[in-house]
Parts: structure tokens; C-alpha cells; sequence
């Protein structure tokens, strides 16, 4: 397993799916343009931003460009490409768009089927022949595939050279323990969306107990990573991007005042 980059260490970014209104509509066509939120995430402190995927594959070549050229880096290439057979040529424009937008990372996703594993594996190890040889490989351990137990992900992941892995401390699936347990420095990566009673998205400073003890467990176990921020209060309700946006900002200063004084 990769150890941390240490540029990477209490990292907080931006996660573009935050103010995306069309991430769960048919077709998902990009609603605005990134590159005109850059110049407001630099100056509010964000460390860089993990970029939706449609946001750089159904933009224009200015927008590319932009992005490619950006103020903050494109921390994390948050792809959607799947691994069964037959999906090789959305693998390989994912791997080219990863290249010229200079990604430091990318997260991806495996299936749910089971059966399919040595195949989703297989495919794997090709694609990440396609990227450069330092771009981090961040598995999102997610529900619904087959990396959403931690015993399971840390067994798929001994046959992935170099895959760290994302996990979802406020909104885990099971003890948020085990998978330090059974991933241990593999995980590097955080997904940040806090879910008050697993439904409602809140912010993270409404209960900073259980946020602070989720924190601190994560770094009694060793975790020394980054984080991006997914979703937000306000998601899935029709809000606007400033209120959207005015939420992420309280989420990132929560999480850099833990950072900076492990208390809040």
C-alpha cells in the first residue's frame, strides 16, 4: 500500500458533484461551469477540488482548457467508469482526461456483482496501465458493490498494486473502526456527508461530538489523509448554490479547525 503523500495530509477538497442540481438526473449534464467557482474556492481556503466526471467529459474545450489550467489543483478525477467487459473505451477517455487535467488522484468504483470480481480486477490493472505513474488509485469502498464490506475490500484490494482506499466516516457503512481494522494505511481518503438519524444531510458543526469522536478514532487508527467535501445540508432539497456553498464552508472550517487543533 501507498503511504500518504505528505502534500496530501489534512487536505480539504472540494467536491464539484456538491453544487451539481443534475448528479442524480437522467443523462447527468453538467449544470454550471467549475471553472467560475475556482477564484471563490481558492480564496475561501480549499485545498483543491475533486472534479465530478462529466464536469471535464461533457465540457467544451475551453472549459478543459480552463480547468487544465486552474488555480487549484484537480485533486482527485472522481470517474464513474465501470469495469466489466465492454467498457474499454470510457476507460481509456477517463485515463486521457485524468492526463491533461494534471489529476493528482482518481476515484472509482467497482460493480456489485460478485461473480464478477476477477473481472472488475482484471480491467483494472489495464486501465491504471493507462495513467501516469503517480496518480493515486482511491477505491470509494461504497454500498451497493462489491467493496462495501471491509473484510471483502481488503481482500479484493491485495490483488490491486498500489489502491488506497475511501471511506465515509460520517455516514459509514458499519463500525467505522473495522475498516481501519482490515484496510488499516490503506485508507487515505475521506468522503465527507453527514447524515443526521443516516437520512437528513447536515452540517457537520450540528453535532460536533460525534464528529470530533469520529475524527479522533480516524486518527488514533493512523489516518494522517485528505478529505473532500460531497454533500452538504441543503442536498437533495432544492437549494441554491449559495446556500449550498455556505454550508460546504462551514463543513471545510469544522474539519480545518479539528485539523489544526484536533478539537472544535
Amino acid at each position: 500500500m501507498n503511504e500518504m503523500m505528505s502534500s496530501d495530509k489534512g487536505n480539504v477538497y472540494f467536491g464539484t458533484i456538491l453544487l451539481e442540481r443534475n448528479r442524480w438526473a437522467a443523462g447527468k449534464e453538467p449544470s454550471y461551469l467549475v471553472s467560475e467557482w475556482i477564484p471563490r474556492l481558492k480564496q475561501d481556503g480549499f485545498d483543491g477540488i475533486e472534479l465530478w466526471e462529466n464536469h471535464a467529459a461533457l465540457c467544451d474545450a475551453a472549459e478543459l482548457e480552463r480547468l487544465s489550467d486552474a488555480q487549484l489543483p484537480v485533486s482527485v478525477y472522481n470517474s464513474y467508469v465501470t469495469f466489466e467487459d465492454g467498457a474499454e473505451e470510457s476507460r481509456k477517455q477517463a485515463a486521457e482526461l485524468i492526463r491533461v487535467l494534471g489529476a493528482k488522484a482518481v476515484k472509482f468504483n467497482f460493480g456489485r456483482e460478485q461473480s464478477l470480481l476477477d473481472t472488475y480486477t482484471r480491467n483494472w490493472n489495464e486501465w491504471v496501465k493507462l495513467l501516469p505513474g503517480d496518480c493515486r488509485l482511491l477505491c470509494e469502498c461504497h454500498p451497493n458493490t462489491v467493496m462495501e464490506e471491509p473484510q471483502a475490500a481488503a481482500a479484493a484490494m491485495k490483488a490491486m498494486d498500489r489502491c488506497e482506499a475511501i471511506v465515509h466516516p460520517f455516514h459509514s457503512l458499519g463500525p467505522l473502526e473495522e475498516w481501519f481494522e482490515h484496510l488499516g494505511s490503506a485508507v487515505t481518503h475521506a468522503h465527507v456527508q453527514y447524515r443526521y438519524g443516516g437520512q437528513t444531510f447536515r452540517r457537520l458543526s450540528s453535532n460536533q461530538e460525534e464528529i470530533v469522536e469520529k475524527l479522533n478514532l480516524m486518527k488514533q487508527a493512523g489516518f494522517n489523509g485528505s478529505f473532500t467535501l460531497e454533500f452538504v445540508e441543503g442536498t437533495g432539497q432544492g437549494e441554491e448554490h449559495e446556500k449550498l456553498y455556505e454550508a460546504a464552508l462551514d463543513d471545510r472550517n469544522t474539519l480545518k479547525n479539528w485539523i489544526t487543533t484536533n478539537t472544535l
